[in-house]
């Protein structure tokens, strides 16, 4: 896939979304790694996307569970977003396109320290299985926050299960904890990561809970990395 199929094709948003076709997904991430507008644009999109449930009520869905309690990093921007919820992405494509995309590419090849708008990078684990035991490369600056962008297959268990994500070290402390209701995992979600994580592997544990019971549901590994370039300074 090239560039500009990619822009034919809507791929970006499509992505976002969860709309891409298996082969489609795995020829636009084989694209984007190596083009930077579409690099840039999707990580414009994830932001976008997490900004957004500041100011756009969540699907009227009745809350079933509890959800468990907070770390406290980030209190004022939940940790999960559920990207069906975003559906409303789609209808400012257009802004995006014309003045928030320019504007960032403008700012960071000023690399204006005081006013370039600093996006959090994001990171697929949708095919983190196919990288080996150590799963995706996420390459960061020290201290830097992030997004992770997974598919949650497994079958939930009854219509009211919800799934519980647990990102854990190699030692096996939970650093980050939060839960999606089934429904709203039909769909890719994208799971805030704060800053602080250091260079070494982790995983991301997925558990089906429902009526006091928990059962293993999945595991996607990844392993962070400092990038060599900033550590140069």
């Amino acid at each position: 896939m090239d560039h500009t199929e990619a822009v034919r094709m809507q791929a970006v948003e499509k992505y976002i979304l969860g709309e891409l076709s298996p082969f489609y997904r795995a020829q636009f991430e084989e694209h984007y790694f190596d083009c930077a507008d579409c690099a840039l644009n999707l990580r414009a999109g994830v932001a976008f996307a997490a900004a957004s449930r500041l100011y756009f009520a969540e699907s009227a869905v009745p809350e079933r569970v509890v959800r468990a309690p907070r770390a406290g990093w980030f209190n004022w921007l939940k940790p999960l977003v559920a990207v069906p919820a975003f559906a409303a992405l789609i209808a400012v494509v257009a802004y995006q396109n014309t003045v928030s995309i320019p504007r960032l590419q403008r700012e960071a090849g000023t690399q204006s320290s005081t006013s370039a708008v600093v996006v959090a990078p994001w990171f697929s684990l949708v095919n983190a299985s196919v990288h080996g035991s150590a799963g995706t490369r996420v390459e960061i600056q020290p201290g830097q926050s992030f997004y992770l962008f997974l598919d949650i297959t497994a079958t939930p268990r009854q219509a009211d299960s919800v799934f519980l994500l647990q990102v854990k070290d190699s030692a096996g402390k939970t650093l980050v904890q939060s839960s999606v209701a089934a429904e709203r995992a039909q769909k890719s979600v994208v799971l805030s990561i704060p800053p602080g994580f250091r260079e070494g592997d982790y995983k991301l544990f997925i558990f089906d809970e429902v009526a006091g019971t928990s059962v293993p549901a999945g595991e996607l590994p990844f392993t962070v990395a400092f990038s060599a370039q900033i550590q140069q300074h």
